[in-house]
């Protein structure tokens, strides 16, 4: 059976099952398509889950998602600095491609069709000159169980077109996507699950020790994809 970790990647990435929830009408069907799906929850979970339903979005906004998953993804995990011209805190872009990109916060998003701007600057660059990309939303809401806000947005022009006119440093932005999978890749790194085996504790308690900022992590896609550094173990170890 499937649990909350295979329910978050199966929003995240399964259009098909996006489409097949949006077509239950009731309460009583979705615990009935949860079910047939295979997943399993406790009281808790189930609950969670069925608030999560917003995070589905209006059909117009499928077929639109996707074409922009057509494109190549790459994963990131790259702080949005400025959303509109406001400052942020907590926000991520978590995924982007040549016409779309995914974002996370603990804050408020823009709804669907709304316009929008995000600053975010490049690892190991001037902070005071970030890259600027404009778009729309074309999906939003909250996750399940994490109570995280996603977005889904698609952008006025592609990164392609941008880097030719010199507004966007495509170049720049492949290079730290490369040396954060290549930091990642020279280091040992447990998943949320590998974790609380080890220590023999709930998996969902490991991850609230991550959004307490408890221990440290790299975080390269929501959900599952919390890295926790195997060195972060040495505190749960019982002194000589």
């Amino acid at each position: 059976m499937k649990g909350p970790i295979e329910f978050l990647h199966q929003v995240q990435n399964d259009l098909g099952f996006i489409e097949r929830a949006q077509a239950c009408t009731s309460d009583k069907k979705r615990r009935e398509f949860l079910r047939d799906e295979g997943f399993q929850f406790t009281p808790e979970e189930l609950d969670a889950a069925m608030h999560s339903w917003a995070f589905f979005g209006r059909l117009k906004h499928v077929q639109e998602a996707k074409e922009l998953r057509k494109a190549k993804r790459y994963e990131v995990f790259l702080k949005v600095t400025e959303l509109n011209g406001q400052p942020m805190n907590n926000t991520v872009i978590l995924d982007i491609s040549a016409w779309g990109a995914k974002i996370e916060s603990m804050m408020n998003l823009p709804l669907p069709d709304s316009p929008v701007e995000i600053s975010f600057p490049l690892p190991g660059e001037d902070k005071q000159t970030p890259a600027r990309l404009a778009g729309k939303v074309v999906w939003a809401g909250q996750m399940p169980i994490s109570k995280r806000n996603h977005a889904g947005l698609k952008f006025y022009h592609s990164l392609d077109q941008l880097n030719r006119e010199g507004k966007f440093p495509l170049e720049k932005v492949k290079s730290a996507i490369q040396k954060q999978h290549e930091e990642i890749a020279q280091k040992e790194f447990l998943s949320i699950k590998e974790f609380a085996s080890t220590i023999g504790v709930h998996w969902f308690t490991v991850w609230r020790w991550t959004v307490d900022k408890r221990i440290h992590f790299k975080q390269v896609k929501s959900g599952c994809k919390i890295l926790i550094p195997a060195s972060e173990l040495l505190q749960f170890h019982a002194p000589s």
